[in-house]
């Protein structure tokens, strides 16, 4: 699992037992890709998955196919207040077919609205099994999933370059004219040092927003919400390294000191 969910879901424990099994589902098809060499593969994997998701979703589905994960995630659903939409789902699992790309993000509109349809959704669908519906909270969960997506891929940038990906978009959008080679180490620092920091904008951009909407969250939601909080960790650490994304902290580095931080956020109910 996300090293910050699994922090997330110690802090709320009793948050934890609706939610575990989706963001242990959620997990699982994040690597999906990942274990395979071939794209047409990978598009088979996450049709499994999808059609697992839709399985755990339908009530009249008494056994749903046998994976630990999914099966778990089936119970939780049962057991909801709310059935989480399958819609949102779908979009997720689907979501995922861009991770067989080697140029996934043709600019930073294609980000944005990728790490909407992971992160966003993911938060989303965890609402859900909250039992929390209204309008406000899932838009602001949108621009909370979308701060900790482009987070992610900043994160991820060196790793994925290393097996032949380039997942930092154009950013010509922005105001930058940068040339991003895939193989970073050919690429100018001072590129990737801005690159860096314009995701870095983006993602605290979102982050604003969520606060805007949503300044005072039920409490039922913080346990999901605080995504907001790793992905303010995530920037935070970024920028400490000079934004260059070959010189950023491993996540599970970040997330040493998050414990902390979701502690005392925890005591300022903040969430982003």
């Amino acid at each position: 699992m996300n090293r910050f969910a699994a922090l997330i879901l110690q802090a709320h424990p009793a948050a934890a037992l609706k939610i575990e099994p989706w963001l242990r589902f959620a997990h699982e098809v994040s690597l999906a890709p990942t274990k395979v060499s071939e794209p047409g593969l990978g598009e088979i994997r996450l049709k499994w998955w999808s059609d697992a998701a839709l399985e755990a979703l339908d009530a009249s589905a008494s056994t749903p196919r046998a994976h630990p994960t999914v099966e778990a995630f089936h119970k939780t659903v049962q057991s909801a207040n709310i059935r989480p939409a399958p819609g949102l789902v779908r979009a997720f699992v689907d979501a995922h077919s861009l991770d067989l790309a080697s140029r996934p993000y043709a600019d930073i509109e294609a980000l944005r609205a990728d790490a909407t349809a992971r992160w966003g959704n993911q938060l989303r669908v965890g609402l859900q099994l909250l039992a929390i519906t209204d309008e406000v909270h899932h838009h602001a969960a949108n621009h909370v999933g979308a701060g900790f997506g482009i987070m992610q891929v900043l994160f991820s940038a060196r790793l994925n370059a290393a097996r032949g990906r380039n997942v930092l978009p154009d950013l010509t959008a922005t105001g930058l004219d940068l040339n991003l080679d895939l193989d970073f180490e050919q690429t100018a620092p001072e590129d990737r040092a801005n690159a860096g920091e314009a995701l870095c904008g983006q993602a605290a951009f979102h982050l604003d927003r969520a606060l805007e909407l949503l300044p005072d969250p039920q409490t039922a939601a913080l346990p999901v919400m605080r995504f907001g909080l790793a992905a303010r960790a995530l920037i935070t650490a970024a920028r400490k390294a000079g934004t260059d994304p070959l010189h950023v902290p491993t996540p599970e580095t970040v997330a040493q000191t998050f414990a902390l931080h979701l502690l005392w956020a925890r005591l300022r109910r903040r969430y982003a």
